[in-house]
């Protein structure tokens, strides 16, 4: 038995120890100042400031530039401030122009028996780009098409593969076999690569970047079926697709290490920001409490509280990103249900404590038009007595009444990030002085054509935009959609598949959208000043970031209006100041020199 004395000293330290715990809870809760949107700075770049009236290098593009091909080459020239110039036929060539390379659509322009036009174009000595390949019966029978795309032989114009493989030092991120195993019955899924090709052989001179695999018992991994390679004709370098790569916004990242492969170095800007976006949470109404009370015993509110929220913020700390929840203050407009208006601060706090950001998630279902949906998630945040500056929105599909809402009721959003995307940009402007970012993969789904986009994106803008769906959680419609299994699935994929290793930045939504500003409006020129200089000239914003690839070069140092740091061998994120940048190589320490 405890004497008097011991159990008043225990009551005592219990006391104590209460009052600390709740003293500190008002000091960090007084330093937390969960009212201002620290990320909610006006970048003054506008839609208007990306006109320009000359581009110093041009595109050639044959073929319908609405087409798959033309979708990619459309964004590529964007980002890169290429000037597109757009066929249906093939034309004439023009010698001593500034051309950079000319790109063809076999699937949408006719190029059969025109063969001869296509060489008087090889002539100009300028990249050329099969983005698709014609039938491979018209193929093998073309035997200058043969030569100038470096196939020596048609082994079977229809063969069945068992998986891809993408070398090294194409795109950023090395080697890539995607690849579904036999002893993995439930990797059959992610396969969604067109896996049935035409089968050629290429000759000396050639270089592949991607193979077909198939087993190396009955076929020697250099003869493997090509998918991507490059020939040389005429003294220019021709590049063949047998795939569908180079079609949307996956076909960026070709493009651009396409253009490395063919160059001493190449620059390029980019955006440097890695997003993950949790749509419809948190909500604030107790949405299908009855269904949700079934499965976890606890309201909406609290099942909200007690189990998703302490599963994203270990989620958000092992996969090291910082993520900008989309709440949501009411869903269903077709049902009246409690809304919790005090939950507001709660989350606010715990966003700022993990430096995570808060936007108005425009999704619901019911018969409200947008307007109606913003200016009731405005009275929401005004009632709580919350002074957040929201500067972004979400909604699952585009909708064109949202631009006319934003310009008459909402000066103050800055950027608005899409779920589906069309044959719309990656990343744009949808009103004069509003982004529009969609994301680029969907984080509880794995498929090898996503894993795909995710690594070309990254090489081609340093940009992602994951999403994290929250919206079948709270409206489950199977046992997959309930937290247990959908978490398991999401934690899995997003801290292994959707994770960044490489040196871009994780970002919020409002800190990518001003960046994006920075990246579209941008101006640059290079030049190379002597042997181990490089001379980059950009002006427009405070910053920007640029990609550079080189080829068994190193950065030795760069001037003091910039910093660096390397990605991988050969490749390097460049932090630039307007104005004048040299940057100084010198050669890489893997390289080994005769004496």
């Amino acid at each position: 038995m405890l004497s008097k004395r011991d159990f008043l000293s225990i009551f005592l330290m219990m006391v104590t120890l209460f009052f600390i715990f709740q003293f500190l809870q008002v000091v960090k809760d007084s330093g937390n100042n969960y009212d201002v949107n620290e990320y909610a700075a006006d970048i003054d770049i506008k839609a208007s400031d990306m006109e320009v009236k000359q581009a110093d290098s041009k595109v050639w593009f044959i073929g319908d530039v609405n087409g798959g091909v033309g979708d990619a080459v459309k964004q590529w020239c964007t980002y890169t401030r290429q000037e597109l110039i757009c066929f249906s036929e093939i034309p004439a060539p023009e010698y001593n122009s500034n051309v950079e390379a000319i790109i063809i659509d076999p699937s949408t322009c006719d190029i059969i028996n025109k063969t001869d036009k296509i060489e008087e174009l090889t002539k100009m000595k300028k990249v050329l780009i099969f983005g698709d390949l014609p039938d491979a019966g018209y193929v093998d029978g073309d035997e200058t098409l043969k030569k100038m795309l470096g196939i020596t032989k048609v082994v079977n114009p229809a063969v069945h593969v068992e998986g891809v493989q993408v070398f090294s030092g194409f795109l950023l991120g090395g080697e890539s076999v995607y690849i579904a195993h036999k002893d993995k019955p439930e990797e059959a899924e992610y396969e969604d690569l067109d896996l049935d090709i035409a089968w050629y052989d290429t000759g000396l001179g050639t270089k592949t970047y991607i193979v077909g695999v198939m087993d190396e018992d009955e076929v020697h991994p250099y003869d493997f079926p090509k998918m991507m390679w490059r020939s040389n004709y005429n003294g220019g370098f021709i590049y063949a697709v047998n795939g569908d790569y180079l079609k949307g916004m996956m076909g960026i990242g070709f493009l651009d290490s396409m253009m490395y492969d063919t160059k001493e170095y190449y620059l390029y800007p980019v955006v440097n920001a890695n997003n993950v976006v949790f749509s419809d949470f948190p909500y604030f109404s107790e949405e299908n409490s009855e269904k949700i009370k079934s499965i976890y015993s606890r309201s909406t509110n609290y099942f909200q509280k007690d189990i998703v929220w302490p599963g994203v913020i270990s989620m958000a700390a092992n996969r090291e990103f910082i993520m900008t929840c989309f709440m949501s203050d009411r869903y269903d407009y077709e049902n009246e249900s409690d809304i919790n208006i005090h939950e507001v601060k709660f989350y606010l706090q715990q966003l700022k404590e993990h430096k995570a950001e808060a936007g108005i998630s425009l999704d619901h279902k019911g018969d409200v038009t947008l307007s109606d949906k913003i200016k009731d998630s405005r009275d929401f945040y005004k009632k709580a007595g919350i002074g957040y500056q929201f500067r972004a929105l979400y909604l699952s599909k585009w909708s064109d009444e949202l631009k006319k809402v934003l310009e008459e009721q909402e000066p103050g959003i800055r950027t608005v990030v899409c779920g589906e995307r069309g044959n719309e940009q990656a990343i744009s402007f949808c009103s004069d002085n509003v982004t529009l970012q969609y994301t680029t993969n969907i984080a509880n789904e794995y498929s090898f054509k996503a894993a795909l986009l995710y690594k070309s994106l990254l090489t081609s803008l340093g940009y992602t935009n994951v999403l994290v769906d929250m919206n079948n959680v709270i409206w489950p419609e199977g046992k997959d959609d309930e937290w247990q299994n959908y978490f398991d699935h999401l934690y899995s994929y997003v801290t292994t598949y959707w994770s960044d290793r490489l040196a871009f930045d994780a970002t919020t939504i409002s800190e990518s959208d001003a960046r994006i500003r920075r990246m579209l409006s941008v101006r640059y020129s290079t030049d190379k000043k002597e042997d181990d200089q490089i001379v980059l000239t950009s002006s427009g914003a405070d910053e920007n970031y640029f990609v550079l690839r080189t080829h068994d070069r190193e950065i030795d140092k760069v001037s003091d209006n910039a910093e660096f740091k390397r990605i991988e061998k050969d490749a390097y994120l460049l932090k630039v100041k307007p104005g004048q940048t040299v940057i100084t190589l010198k050669e890489s320490g893997e390289v080994y020199k005769l004496k």
